[in-house]
């Protein structure tokens, strides 16, 4: 059993490697295999795109405005601090507004739930899935409900918070609901990975699917504010570009609480640091730690949804004691699964991103106004 999990181990690996990497490969690789599966899955998407856009397949309308935040690559874009942003913005219009997510690999995932009613939360990780629960901590004021069903979670939403606005979370590809303004998130970096559809490359859809936007939004721009991708794709969207901010969530004394306080990212500076991360890009969250001058003496990867159990910890902790660590370092979203009273033998800094427009902001409010009902209720 122990060698059939390794060869798995590995093929999952090599498809992995396959999906990040570009170029040429031999013509009998698993790269070709991938390939051939890829056209068929991308012609199935344009397909399925065709019959949602010529009401073949209908799409259901909820009794309130709806704003879709998504991506068309598999991977982290920044749709959580996004979606952050986006609600916060529309809750300071005077709207009531909602959150409506999948809930990822949460119990609530097919049955649905509320994780928030903007005061309380009801619901932990497992239940919810790590962004709700994320969003859930942060949003005060704003709920957050899950399904995978969108339009039964939200009109489980309607009826129960009466909102003027629902924002939907990871939403780009669940034609099945119709929304009044789509926000496609795109990674000014690489924003279509090495350019093929799933499962040779991180693509969900096929480029065309760009023209579906009402606008599209390039994050991590902080090297440069022009558009990488060719603009016949999205000719007639506005564009805009946000910027990533890290910040550090400060903790109590034991590390096993959120205070509530931030601090710059700078206070890593020069300590040496054991961090760990699930993520789907973990590579990433490591060498903003080494960009903010933290002495990065060991790292921890584990899988994106990553449940954390208690032989995960030991390791963490052994690992700090042995490498004599100023702190441990890492995300939201992995802090908030392990956070129930866990004494750590360092201080615990939790890294955290916020997103700012760095263009355009008038645009963007009223590209955003636009989709939004004439008068708060």
């Amino acid at each position: 059993m122990t060698r059939l999990t390794h060869q798995f181990e590995r093929i999952r690996n090599r498809i992995e490697l396959a999906a990040k990497g570009g170029g040429n490969a031999p013509l009998f690789s698993i790269e070709t295999v991938l390939s051939v599966i890829s056209a068929v899955y991308g012609g199935l998407m344009i397909l399925r795109a065709r019959l949602y856009e010529t009401g073949v397949l209908p799409s259901k309308t909820l009794p309130c405005r709806v704003v879709s935040i998504g991506n068309l690559s598999a991977g982290g874009t920044g749709k959580t601090p996004t979606t952050i942003l986006v609600a916060r913005m529309i809750r300071d219009m005077g709207f009531r507004v909602v959150v409506l997510s999948r809930g990822y690999r949460g119990r609530m995932e097919k049955s649905g739930g509320v994780v928030s009613d903007g005061r309380t939360i009801f619901k932990d990780p497992s239940d919810a899935g790590d962004e709700p629960y994320l969003m859930a901590g942060i949003l005060t004021g704003i709920p957050v409900v899950v399904g995978q069903r969108r339009y039964e979670a939200g009109m489980m939403a309607v009826k129960r918070f009466k909102p003027d606005v629902i924002v939907l979370d990871d939403a780009f590809q669940h034609l099945h609901l119709k929304r009044d303004l789509d926000l496609l998130l795109l990674d000014h970096r690489k924003p279509f990975g090495n350019g093929h559809i799933l499962p040779r490359g991180m693509l969900r859809e096929p480029l065309s699917a760009v023209r579906r936007a009402h606008a599209v939004v390039y994050t991590r721009s902080e090297q440069a504010l022009t558009p990488p991708i060719r603009r016949r794709l999205s000719s007639l969207q506005p564009v805009f570009f946000t910027t990533h901010h890290l910040i550090i969530r400060k903790t109590d004394q034991t590390g096993s609480r959120l205070t509530g306080d931030t601090l710059d990212i700078q206070t890593l500076k020069g300590k040496r640091t054991v961090a760990f991360a699930g993520l789907s890009d973990n590579a990433q969250f490591f060498d903003s730690l080494a960009k903010a001058g933290c002495k990065l003496v060991r790292a921890f990867s584990f899988a994106d949804h990553h449940r954390y159990d208690r032989d995960d910890l030991e390791r963490i902790s052994a690992a700090a004691l042995e490498k004599k660590a100023d702190v441990l370092a890492t995300t939201l979203k992995d802090y908030v699964k392990i956070e129930n009273g866990r004494q750590w033998p360092v201080p615990v800094m939790v890294v955290d991103v916020t997103i700012k427009l760095a263009t355009d902001e008038e645009l963007f409010f009223k590209t955003l106004a636009d989709a939004l009902p004439g008068k708060p209720a």
